[in-house]
């Protein structure tokens, strides 16, 4: 009743429908893949890198979903209504249904383009609207197109029952076709995940030997000294090491070390707690000292600096000084130094006369750091 090369077109048909309803699924999957994929690289492995193997490779295939995609759906479209498919049709009368999708598609179309226009607006409740449009003309237009492959999948399916044609069962051959993708994308995650775990390895290795050499410094000088491990703060992108000069029942004085993720000294700052017993001269003297002391182990220190100036640097700057010698126990204020050659700024924090009481711990901050 029909030759092979209509028995095979018929088959064609059949199964091209639900090829390209599974292409169009998974390219969406696939760009859906790359986010949580991207955040494991970022937030487990800490890479900081960007490596574009993965990335590169996922939207590869959703090129291919793509072009399947197009095929799989045109090719029965152009195909029925050709003059090979029509006469198989009045051979046996076989029933076919076409559906006008025109308002649909229209629907979808216009949906999209008000969206655009509405993005450009400067009102926010208008642009917000203009992207829901978007999502919504989008998601039409998927609807539509796996509606119209749908009809086109049972029109073909009629025609093979009539002609007493086995339809071909591929769902092993879909599934395969689906899933093979992902695990080759996952797959060129994996050398990523494993480079970006042993950046952050040596990165951590570098900034523990670092952090161990600064507090080694301090020790001779200060009570107490406590620093962060960047062994069980993986994820911790700054680490501290706090060397105090006295015990913490009497005033405070402590030195306080930033360090970045690589173990490189950013910033130094110390603090002088004040007596409000003594006089200005008196503290001020004694600040001078303890800042001296505190600096003195990082002379020579063989550590990571942004900045050599930093560890050098320890004089207060004398317009501080002449401005808290004329001030009061009870006036806050600050200096910039902006001549220094690197960031410089001291500080004398306390309470208002009338707020000032036993809870009241007036300092002086002296902070260096790279500009």
């Amino acid at each position: 009743m029909i030759n092979d090369k209509e028995k095979k077109m018929i088959q064609r048909y059949c199964i091209y429908p639900k090829i390209a309803v599974i292409a169009l699924i998974f390219s969406f999957i696939q760009c859906a893949l790359i986010v949580p994929l991207e955040m494991i690289d970022d937030l487990v492995f800490h890479n900081k890198g960007f490596e574009p193997t993965g990335m590169f490779t996922a939207l590869g295939f959703v090129v291919v979903y793509v072009v399947i995609f197009c095929f799989c759906a045109l090719a029965p479209k152009f195909g029925m209504n050709g003059n090979k498919w029509k006469s198989l049709i009045n051979r046996l009368n076989v029933k076919q249904s076409e559906t006008d999708y025109s308002k649909e598609v229209s629907a979808a179309l216009a949906s999209q383009s008000v969206g655009r226009l509405l993005k450009e607006s400067d009102h926010d409740t208008m642009k917000n609207i203009g992207n829901a449009m978007q999502v919504a003309g989008a998601i039409s237009t998927v609807s539509t197109s796996i509606d119209m492959l749908s009809e086109a999948g049972s029109n073909a399916e009629n025609m093979a029952h009539a002609y007493r044609v086995p339809i071909p069962h591929i769902k092993k051959q879909l599934v395969a076709f689906a899933v093979i993708p992902i695990l080759i994308v996952v797959g060129a995650y994996i050398p990523q995940y494993i480079k970006g775990k042993q950046a952050t390895d040596q990165r951590i290795a570098a900034s523990a030997k670092q952090v161990e050499i600064v507090k080694k410094a301090l020790e001779p000088v200060c009570v107490s000294v406590h620093a962060d491990d960047p062994n069980k703060s993986r994820d911790r992108s700054s680490y501290s090491v706090m060397g105090y000069l006295r015990d913490l029942d009497t005033t405070d004085c402590y030195v306080h070390i930033q360090l970045n993720d690589s173990g490189t000294i950013t910033n130094i700052s110390y603090v002088e707690g004040i007596d409000i017993n003594k006089s200005l001269e008196e503290n001020l003297q004694q600040a001078e000292r303890d800042f001296t002391t505190l600096q003195k182990p990082f002379e020579n220190l063989n550590v990571s600096v942004s900045n050599p100036e930093i560890l050098s640097y320890q004089a207060i700057p004398q317009q501080f000084k002449d401005e808290f010698l004329s001030g009061t126990f009870y006036k806050s204020f600050r200096f910039y130094d902006q001549d220094a050659p690197i960031s410089l700024s001291c500080s004398f924090d306390t309470e208002t006369k009338d707020k000032f009481d036993e809870y009241s711990r007036p300092k002086i901050y002296f902070f260096l750091g790279s500009k």
